[in-house]
């Protein structure tokens, strides 16, 4: 279940659209090729011990970490002697043999120079083709060919690749849990194209340190989930941001350097049930420290989308727990700041309201009142859209009174034909059918408007007509009558642009735009 962060002004929590395609791509790495990697993997494990492999190079290979300074060599030394416990002569487990053997940079580095086994050895042209063909096992799993190593350096796509392997379900399942505990809310700051950014890059850069001064290689998405914590420790610091989970109405508040203290934890967890091989701290602090320097150079601090869920969270901390006594006090603010015609003010703080409840019909009716009183077009424009696009049955005196200040010339002259059709249909639906023919009429008269919007102004007077004949109004059924057979003669042929679907894009914006379609010019 997700936490998906909630911005100032939206209605629902947005879908955060690059972590899903992240996660997806983690799991499809993970559940569909993995199972081919671990059958490459045994194979591979198969033919170093038949070959005699195992019999040459594991003696050398002890020797090596017993007068090695590494100080991983006691952990590689633990797993190898559990793993090369024989049981009727066979090893206890090959495949385990290998990868704590590959993982040894400096131990495979020295081998394939001909250091450990020198070409003046007994045996050596046997035991390096049997190397080059076990070599070739190995090399035909993906993971070989996406995992870090020296060849990161001449092939540079495997400093992304490698972050989507995960070797072991117990790490790709701690991995994803993580990405979609703090993805979401990275992605409400940053945006989804910034957060690939941080998630590739700082990937990139943590397995570039890795290479440069670690000893075992790096696997999965560590050093980029890092980054992101470092992005929303850096933008938000302590500040509370609200999520909401899915399929719940249940809003949380949580600190943004939470995601911080979650990588932590979860290394601090590791280190208590596996060991010092399951941490990376190369991946936290290199990720962390990329994170956190490049949203200070973007200034993500001051971009929009921060300020959006830092001011839903200051207001949604107004209704959570004692919410009703502080949402009705800035109700009230509200209320004596147009009672003392404070316009500007009153504009705000009912905007404010709206954009932490943008269903509560006394708000929006509020807001269109002060808007009406205020000189500002725009936001004139925006109390009357977010009416018009309510998604309530309520039929109460309040919307009816709402709807009919909508049919006032200067709310008109704002908004676009579109919307002027949307109000006439409330209109009908409210029985209101004296203004809903008022703004009609300002439509048919303009013949180009008539040919653009036929099928919907045909529609609308089709409507109030039907609502006449059910009533039994006979003469005013006639006049609707009489305006269709006048302006539409031919109705089986109407066109025109049908209903909008969607919102106006002036709509749930912090920063209104100017009005962009206005009445045509009449003919």
């Amino acid at each position: 279940m997700l936490v998906l962060p909630i911005r100032r002004g939206s209605r629902t929590a947005p879908i955060p659209v690059a972590t899903l395609v992240l996660a997806l791509a983690s799991a499809i790495v993970f559940l569909f090729f993995g199972p081919h990697d671990r059958a490459a993997l045994n194979a591979a494990a198969g033919y170093y011990v038949d070959s005699g492999l195992a019999d040459v190079e594991l003696p050398l290979y002890f020797e090596y970490l017993t007068q090695s300074t590494d100080s991983e060599a006691i952990d590689r030394l633990r797993r190898l002697e559990r793993a090369t416990v024989k049981a009727v002569g066979r090893f206890a487990d090959p495949a385990a043999v290998v990868e704590v053997l590959l993982d040894d940079r400096g131990f495979e580095r020295d081998l394939h120079a001909d250091k450990v086994i020198k070409p003046a050895d007994n045996g050596y042209a046997e035991w390096k083709s049997n190397r080059e063909h076990f070599d070739q096992l190995v090399h035909s799993a993906l993971s070989d060919q996406m995992s870090l190593s020296a060849q990161s350096w001449h092939e540079p796509w495997r400093l992304v690749t490698y972050l989507f392997l995960h070797p072991w379900a117990s790490l790709w399942l701690t991995n994803l849990v993580v990405l979609l505990l703090i993805g979401p809310f990275a992605e409400a700051a940053a945006g989804p194209a910034v957060l690939l950014l941080f998630y590739l890059g700082g990937g990139a850069f943590s397995g570039a340190a890795n290479l440069l001064f670690a000893i075992h290689p790096a696997v999965g998405d560590w050093g980029a989930l890092a980054a992101l914590a470092g992005l929303l420790a850096a933008t938000l610091g302590v500040q509370p941001i609200v999520g909401r989970l899915t399929g719940s109405r249940l809003k949380l508040r949580v600190p943004a350097i939470a995601a911080l203290l979650v990588v932590i934890g979860v290394e601090a967890m590791r280190w208590i049930l596996v060991g010092r091989m399951a941490t990376d701290l190369y991946a936290d602090l290199s990720g962390l420290a990329f994170g956190a320097v490049l949203a200070s150079m973007l200034k993500l601090r001051d971009s929009r989308r921060v300020r959006d869920l830092l001011s839903y969270a200051a207001l949604s901390a107004q209704s959570s727990e004692s919410g009703a006594p502080k949402e009705s006090a800035l109700a009230r603010q509200a209320r004596e700041a147009a009672t003392r015609l404070e316009t500007k003010r009153a504009t705000q703080l009912y905007k404010d309201l709206v954009d932490l409840e943008p269903r509560q019909i006394e708000h929006l009716c509020g807001y269109l009142n002060v808007a009406l009183h205020g000189p500002d077009e725009t936001v004139l424009q925006d109390a009357a859209l977010r009416l018009l696009w309510l998604r309530s049955k309520s039929h109460s005196d309040q919307m009816r009174k709402a709807f009919l200040q909508l049919t006032q010339p200067n709310v008109l002259k704002v908004l676009p034909i579109d919307e002027h059709l949307r109000l006439v249909r409330r209109l009908v639906k409210l029985h209101e059918d004296a203004a809903a023919l008022k703004v009609l009429d300002g439509i048919l008269s303009d013949s180009h408007l008539r040919q653009l919007y036929g099928r919907q102004l045909a529609d609308c007077l089709l409507g109030i007509y039907t609502g006449y004949v059910r009533r039994r109004l006979t003469t005013l059924a006639e006049m609707i009558h009489s305006r269709l057979t006048k302006y539409f003669e031919a109705p089986d042929n109407l066109g025109g642009l049908p209903p909008a679907t969607k919102p106006p894009t002036t709509m749930y914006t912090s920063s209104l735009r100017q009005p962009n379609t206005r009445l045509p010019p009449r003919s």
